[in-house]
């Protein structure tokens, strides 16, 4: 469907959505490089930085549960604009805090914001795309990564101007926070009917388990290689810390550009093929870049794992939106709560492993998970609808 035959408030309201994904990887970026500074402030070895991790991701996975109930009884577009503001507020706090004791709680809910609002700005893009009655999930994510790849370029480019955390992350916490605000007008007020009432917590089962589980691998990895990047490369490699804030927007860039593309990609090839040659693509030039043991090297392996797991979760939510019978933004909570459960223990796990045989080592379970994606990319077309009809699409695409 092409924007010239959409009512003038659908096509605003895309856009709107895009500026809030933007906003929400523009944050997760802009705390994500200062996490070696963190550590080293706070005197914490790679065991507790894990421990730390765990926190936002328990916060995530606890609002999640609880989404899909929230969503039909306030709507998406409040839990949005709650949590984007929400989220800023956490950004500057996360820097202040002297101890982990005082630390765990801001982590705890900047996740739980985070969660809530990943929820919800997903439900709202399943919306637009039945709409669009095209694949448009993966250009929502990729502005995401634009996010994140502006986010972490501009942490890059502070901090080698000597730039402190804590002005980084305070200038563009107050940027964001208007953001959220204005684009919350022209976000979607009215939720897509469903004929049952959502649960309270959205426990995945049937179709929504089966790509909840994939999810489930595939965020450990994504979110290994995001929170371990920097760590990475500023401890193992004893890159300076613009240089080691590079690695991470490194593997932004290139998700970005896979997300970019991924749209058209699904159309042509549809989500297995895509998924199965992406996370091959992923998991052989990942495990190049860590047997180089040099920073170019590393790099190189990131650009891969971020072009191999660029689709991966937008095709996992749109098929999640598609299930018959089933509410999208149940679904979309479902696959999501077990995708993030990934993030709960991956960090931990990265952690423990490199506490014992090194980070570099660690690392190769990246691999693995990458692998396995591949090998089941074939699930991906379980419980979902080939051509879904939708009442709301315009005559004449």
């Amino acid at each position: 469907m092409k924007d010239s035959l959409l009512p003038r408030e659908w096509i605003l309201s895309r856009r709107a959505l895009n500026l809030i994904f933007l906003s929400n990887g523009f944050s997760f970026a802009t705390i994500v490089p200062h996490f070696p500074w963190l550590q080293r402030k706070l005197e914490l070895g790679d065991a507790m930085t894990g421990f730390a991790l765990l926190f936002p991701a328990i916060g995530a996975v606890s609002m999640m549960l609880l989404t899909g109930n929230l969503i039909q009884r306030f709507g998406s577009r409040k839990l949005i604009l709650v949590g984007g503001l929400v989220m800023q507020l956490c950004l500057p706090l996360i820097l202040l805090m002297p101890t982990l004791i005082f630390l765990a709680p801001v982590l705890l809910l900047i996740g739980g914001a985070s969660g809530m609002m990943d929820i919800s700005m997903n439900a709202q893009a399943a919306r637009i795309e039945h709409v669009y009655d095209k694949p448009i999930m993966s250009s929502f994510h990729a502005v995401w990564s634009l996010g994140t790849l502006l986010g972490g370029g501009l942490a890059s480019l502070l901090l080698g101007l000597a730039w402190t955390p804590l002005e980084h992350a305070g200038m563009i916490a107050c940027m964001l926070f208007i953001l959220v605000i204005v684009c919350g007008r022209w976000l979607i007020t009215e939720e897509e009917p469903s004929p049952e009432k959502a649960p309270l917590i959205s426990i995945p089962r049937g179709p929504v388990l089966v790509l909840g589980l994939l999810a489930f691998v595939a965020m450990i990895a994504e979110g290994a290689a995001t929170d371990w990047s920097s760590i990475f490369a500023r401890n193992e490699l004893e890159a300076t810390p613009s240089q080691a804030a590079a690695v991470f927007t490194v593997f932004a860039l290139t998700m970005t550009l896979g997300r970019f593309l991924g749209d058209r990609l699904v159309h042509h090839w549809g989500p297995d093929r895509v998924l199965r040659y992406a996370c091959w693509v992923g998991a052989a030039g990942f495990m190049a870049g860590l047997l180089s043991e040099n920073l170019d090297g590393v790099m190189f392996g990131f650009a891969c794992l971020g072009l191999g797991l660029a689709n991966t979760v937008p095709i996992l939510f749109s098929g999640a939106s598609r299930i018959p019978g089933v509410n999208p933004g149940v679904g979309i909570a479902g696959v999501a709560t077990l995708g993030y459960f990934g993030f709960l223990i991956g960090p931990p796990l990265i952690g423990t492993i490199a506490e014992f045989f090194g980070l570099d080592h660690a690392l190769l379970l990246i691999v693995l998970f990458c692998t396995l994606i591949a090998l089941n990319a074939g699930r991906i077309s379980q419980g979902r609808d080939s051509k879904p009809e939708n009442p709301e699409t315009v005559q004449g695409s």
